[in-house]
């Protein structure tokens, strides 16, 4: 019986530089020589990977038809992983305005809080929702769970992103990393949190024979990726230089392998 682990790796939407996190995660999976990869830049035929062991999901405003959210639960339930990456689970929409335009960026409107009927088979297989983000920032990542393989022997560390601010919609999770922050959430409806209890960063959720890890960690943005809001924009790579991060990844990459 062949030992191969097959991963499918979707990446694509808006305001993200995908083609960096897809050559990250394409590396870090070319340190196992059983990983064979294919990648895609939307959900579409998601249905075909049936019998592979793990998904890699990395978009944002980039939603599955409900046939193809319900391709994914099934993968899960029947014993597949799925691993999730930052704004996976942000929706964007603009309000109708006023129109913010500080002669560097266009905003058509404040970014509305996603309706808790977007995409309802999705969100509830990833366990949250997106409702907003605080201001790019240094962020002080706590171990919360130190006993299971993907955060045994990390250790706190910083990284530079996005603080995620989202709605859980199932306590049925295990929570490993998480982080406090608060205060203004610029562009957005949702501008503005004072509460600062922490907030789950990374956590594992149980589906059928299968399961779900959650990372909301893992902004990165190139220097066209914000068009057409801005014609150009400072790179920024997040988290993805961070050694603990990638060491996140690493094993969350053979999370992935050990389905099935």
């Amino acid at each position: 019986m062949s030992s191969a682990r097959k991963l499918h790796v979707i990446t694509g939407g808006k305001y993200h530089d995908f083609n960096l996190a897809r050559l990250k995660l394409l590396r870090l999976m070319a340190e196992d020589d059983r990983i064979r990869a294919t990648c895609a830049e939307s959900y579409s035929g998601v249905d075909r990977v049936a019998d592979f062991h793990g998904i890699v999901l990395y978009t944002c405003d980039l939603m599955p038809t409900d046939a193809e959210a319900a391709a994914l639960e099934a993968f899960a339930s029947g014993g597949g992983r799925l691993l999730a990456l930052h704004a996976t689970s942000a929706p964007i929409e603009f309000t109708d305005g006023p129109v913010i335009d500080n002669g560097r960026v266009r905003i058509p409107g404040l970014v509305k809080e996603p309706l808790a009927t977007t995409a309802p088979i999705f969100m509830n297989l990833l366990g949250s929702r997106f409702r907003s983000h605080l201001a790019y920032q240094p962020i002080e990542v706590n171990v919360a769970d130190p006993d299971h393989e993907l955060t045994r022997g990390i250790v706190d560390f910083v990284v530079e992103d996005e603080p995620y601010v989202a709605a859980m919609l199932t306590t049925q999770v295990r929570v490993l990393l998480t982080a406090r922050y608060k205060g203004d959430a610029p562009g957005y409806e949702l501008s503005r949190f004072d509460d600062d209890s922490p907030r789950p960063q990374l956590y594992v959720k149980p589906h059928g024979k299968g399961g779900v890890v959650y990372c909301t960690l893992g902004h990165a943005c190139g220097r066209f990726d914000m068009q057409p809001l801005m014609e150009e924009t400072t790179a920024v790579v997040g988290p993805w230089s961070s050694p603990a991060y990638q060491e996140i990844l690493r094993r969350g990459i053979r999370w992935l392998t050990q389905a099935r």
